[in-house]
């Protein structure tokens, strides 16, 4: 199943058109989830590499990291997950398509620019990559845990 982006133009009736690429809230349920698998893979990869290369035992570290980040995933990211489905899908109820950056709350744009940012400061600050490993596997695999609530929402 292929969708194409429709080109919706938006803008005052006085001559200017911005298009804007719309889709359907399906597919904006689907880009989310693509997005915080992505991102929660990406993760946490880039901690068990970190595990891995490691000295230390550091077993009852990603164990720690593991259970963290379930019930992270559970308790909070799947909270916010379910919201932004409800969110999506009562998005501007008399178009069929929406603006496909919409998968995410304007506000929630904010909050990955502050989290990207507060990544780089801690892989540029001076705590053992094992310790950051920790807190990158948690989220990673709290991220990937609430990633399922887009994959299972099925309202179109």
């Amino acid at each position: 199943m292929h969708e194409t982006i429709e080109q919706v133009y938006v803008g005052d009736n006085m001559g200017s058109h911005i298009p804007e690429p719309a889709v359907s809230r399906t597919t904006l349920v689907r880009s989310a989830a693509i997005v915080w698998g992505a991102v929660g893979t990406f993760l946490s990869i880039q901690a068990l590499l970190w595990f891995r290369a490691s000295e230390r035992n550091v077993f009852w570290m990603v164990l720690i990291a593991l259970l963290i980040g379930f019930l992270k995933g559970h308790w909070v990211f799947s909270t916010l997950a379910r919201r932004n489905i409800r969110r999506i899908y009562e998005l501007s109820p008399h178009k069929e398509k929406i603006c496909i950056f919409a998968f995410q709350a304007a506000f929630s744009y904010l909050l990955i620019i502050g989290m990207i940012t507060l990544g780089i400061l801690l892989r540029l600050s001076p705590i053992p990559r094992e310790y950051l490993a920790i807190i990158y596997l948690a989220i990673g695999v709290g991220l990937l845990y609430a990633s399922m609530q887009y994959w299972l929402a099925n309202r179109e």
